[in-house]
């Protein structure tokens, strides 16, 4: 087993006498200047290092090593929820020492197959209640965090552990930020150290390291890399030793001291700050650990649903080590490790913000970056491309199954449009829903991926029967009405007046916003 050991300065005092011998006419003085004091080593450590710093620079600044007989409350405090993970997950997180306790210089994190509730809302919701039993799983495990007891911006994070393995065993190593000072998840980021799910089944041996960031969804996105440890070595089998190191700029994965991915500024963003290019991951995180059982990625890895024959398992912890590079603490740069064998993962690029004085929505297509969408309580709301002839050719047609029920333009991004001054469309009613002599059209514009501002409804009168009609709408009466032009995702809502619509037949074409 590895054990941390902190290094100790002997103070040591040589002192040289001379010894007095007479006869002679021999004078041998004996002055105390010639007594030699070796001075105790200057600790030039900065104060934050725990031990003198590595060759690399990095030093010591975080650890707990497992070698007391209980949880470090001091450390770790542990969530306690059941509300999937926002995955479709099976289990409830809780404190029980059954689920998560220190013993034998270990960390043991285990999940048992057994019916439980507790909370529905994550514990950093304002509205979370902790005798609140709304939740439900079918498993009990734990997740363990370091938030507001130890938090970081840069390092090197390290853990030594022994993975679960069987269908359904989802571990985790991972950073969230401690503050979300760029919105809501994953506008903040979110760091994956290590992941891995359903270990050894059909002979799955992988780990990942992967970052989320992005939009809100479904405008989210990531990038990461898998990696298997050399000699077909599986990582539920032993102990392997798997790190970050994240700097200004760049993070680098690590598997045993093997540098194996990296990924740098240019391919991750926030749409929360575009002009920004080291957010998200330029702010304070904090770590976490976590067993989780099943949910949408493991069902889609070799298998489906969750063994519970493979349960209980157990994610075995050595030690968990935090670093920061001496050479530069407020960037973390200076003390890279990397042998340059490693995957570069480009990332993704920030979607391109629309230019020129007119964005084409819908022009015969949809154009990118919006797709057509719609929603109902109940029946559907129905879109098709037809062939309208005369000067229109290819318009969108809009078949209304419902009485309660939208359309929309939408893009995963969301832009700025305060510099536009219209939005503009072609429409014409091929069929009145039931009740023509109360039929009304009523269109909004939406961010809703961006804290969800509205227009609210904008009324419109329902054009004559078969008559095309150009709608011209100002931006500025829609942000009047409550609407945030600098982050638009949605400028194209329509609907003929809600409870009135079943039957209605609408076409649209040239849906465009222009300055």
């Amino acid at each position: 087993m590895s054990r941390f050991l902190f290094r100790t300065t002997t103070l040591a005092l040589a002192i040289a006498a001379t010894a007095c011998g007479g006869g002679g006419g021999s004078n041998n003085n004996n002055n105390d200047d010639d007594i030699g004091v070796v001075e105790p080593p200057v600790d030039e450590r900065p104060e934050r290092c725990l031990e003198d710093p590595m060759n690399s620079g990095y030093c010591l600044v975080w650890a707990d090593e497992f070698s007391g007989d209980a949880i470090d409350s001091e450390k770790w405090s542990h969530e306690k929820n059941c509300t999937g993970g926002g995955n479709n997950e099976a289990q409830c997180y809780n404190d029980s020492a059954d689920n998560s306790w220190v013993a034998d210089d270990m960390l043991h994190i285990k999940a048992v197959r057994e019916d439980a509730t507790g909370p529905g809302m994550v514990d950093d919701d304002p509205n979370y209640d902790p005798e609140d039993t709304s939740g439900s799983g079918t498993y009990t495990s734990a997740r363990l965090r370091t938030k507001n007891l130890g938090d970081w911006k840069y390092g090197r994070f390290e853990m030594r552990a022994k993975l679960p393995f069987g269908q359904g065993s989802w571990p985790a190593f991972w950073m969230l930020p401690t503050e979300w000072n760029y919105g809501g998840w994953p506008l903040s980021g979110e760091i994956d150290i290590l992941e891995a799910v359903n270990l050894k089944v059909g002979g799955e041996d992988h780990i990942h390291g992967t970052l989320h960031y992005g939009d809100n969804w479904p405008g989210n996105v990531y990038s990461g890399e898998a990696y298997r440890i050399p000699g077909d070595l599986n990582p539920a089998d032993d102990f392997h030793t798997y790190a970050v190191e994240w700097e200004e700029g760049e993070i680098r994965w690590y598997v045993d001291g093997d540098h194996y991915a990296i990924q740098k500024a240019d391919g991750w963003y926030t749409t929360a700050a575009l002009d920004n290019p080291n957010a998200p991951f330029d702010q304070t995180f904090h770590l976490i650990l976590n067993l989780a059982v099943g949910g949408d990625w493991p069902s889609n890895v070799n298998d489906t649903g969750i063994d519970e024959s493979a349960f209980p398992q157990e994610f075995i912890i050595d030690y968990v080590r935090v670093y920061q590079c001496t050479e530069d603490f407020e960037t973390g740069k200076g003390c890279a490790s990397t042998d340059g064998d490693f995957v570069y993962n480009e990332g993704t690029q920030p979607p391109q913000a629309p230019e020129g004085d007119e964005i084409a929505i819908f022009d015969g297509e949809v154009n990118a970056p919006y797709q057509w969408y719609s929603w109902s309580s109940f029946g559907s709301v129905d879109f098709e491309v037809v062939d309208a002839g005369g000067d229109y050719g290819d318009v969108g047609q809009i078949t209304y199954n419902t009485d309660e029920g939208i359309g929309f333009f939408q893009s995963e991004a969301t832009y700025d449009l305060s510099d536009y001054t219209y939005i503009e469309f072609d429409l014409r009613v091929l069929e009145e829903p039931a009740d023509a002599g109360s039929a009304g059209l009523t269109f909004r514009a939406d961010c809703i991926f961006n804290n969800g501002c509205t227009s609210g409804d904008y009324p419109l009168d329902m054009p004559a029967l078969d008559q095309w009609t150009h709608f011209q709408i100002p931006l500025m009466e829609l942000v009047n009405q409550g609407l945030n032009a600098e982050s638009v995702d949605t400028p194209f809502v329509i609907s003929p007046t809600w409870g009135n619509q079943m039957g209605a037949v609408l076409q649209v074409d040239n849906v465009r916003v222009v300055k």
